[in-house]
């Protein structure tokens, strides 16, 4: 049985790793006015955020229509027996429903459609996990299986210094915004991997106190398992803060025991139309299921 796998745009993982495990992607649009863009295939993250500070109109996002999946499971049913297909996690895009109902239309191979529950790396973990699980020729009911005990094992935490782009996005209120850049005071965000939605955390008043905030959070999950993989996703601002962030995780993991596997990428820019270029955060999983 051959299996395959699918993905969105969303997911964050690097060319390399897409490349090296014939890893299918699905891409969002966004739309600035009347240019159209496939997220990630016509706008990499970073000329995104360079175009969206330049850009007086917020842009706007769509998620792939059923029939742009059908074409995509018809096509990957020529070459696999199993297609698994991971996507943006339900409560914040329409994009595993559109999956769902185009896996109702397409006959000829058996399409396991897995909600993430996720965003960002937190779905590029779960693609990485199935292609390693793949890899060493684990059957489709303990893949599976896994992957959903994993889902509940990752966690999200991140930060927006910039509330403007959640204001102009509906997010948060206009007040909530001018209030919070007055008083220096930000958001510490999460999505955890049970839920499936963005959070509020913790409010903090100062952008290193964030940074120092992010880390402690990342640091106490990964402590809490002897085998953990870290993410570190970001937008264009906020750079400095960031790279703090990420090197006291980084210095943290060199002291602990156990294995872990670290990444970092650009937030696609689908996903960085909704939080803006002052973004950055981190992604963990943790658990056994990852001694492959």
């Amino acid at each position: 049985m051959k299996i395959g796998l699918l993905t969105d745009s969303t997911c964050d993982l690097s060319q390399e790793l897409i490349d090296r495990y014939e890893i299918e992607i699905v891409p969002l649009t966004l739309h600035f006015g009347e240019d159209i863009f496939q997220d990630m295939l016509e706008l990499t993250g970073e000329d995104f955020f360079k175009k969206i500070k330049e850009s007086e109109e917020l842009p706007t996002t769509s998620q792939p229509s059923i029939g742009f999946f059908v074409e995509k499971y018809q096509h990957m049913s020529q070459k696999y027996d199993v297609i698994i297909s991971i996507h943006l996690s339900g409560k914040l895009s329409g994009t595993c429903h559109s999956a769902l109902m185009a896996a109702e239309q397409v006959s000829g191979v058996q399409i396991e459609v897995i909600d993430s529950l996720s965003a960002s790396l937190g779905i590029g973990f779960l693609v990485l996990l199935a292609a390693k699980l793949i890899e060493v020729g684990r059957d489709l009911n303990d893949i599976i299986e896994i992957l959903k005990k994993a889902r509940d094992k990752i966690s999200i935490y991140f930060t927006v210094n910039d509330l403007s782009y959640l204001e102009r996005g509906g997010r948060i209120g206009k007040a909530q915004a001018f209030f919070a850049s007055v008083l220096n005071i930000y958001p510490v965000l999460s999505i955890p991997g049970d839920d499936g939605r963005i959070l509020p955390y913790e409010k903090i008043r100062g952008k290193k106190r964030i940074a120092r905030k992010l880390s402690r959070l990342v640091n106490t999950e990964l402590s809490a398992a002897n085998n953990g993989w870290v993410a570190f996703i970001h937008g264009l601002d906020e750079l400095d803060n960031y790279q703090f962030f990420k090197e006291s995780v980084l210095n943290n993991i060199s002291k602990a025991n156990g294995e872990y596997l670290n990444f970092s990428n650009w937030i696609s820019p689908v996903l960085g139309c909704h939080t803006g270029p002052s973004v950055y955060g981190g992604v963990v999983i943790k658990g056994d299921f990852l001694e492959l």
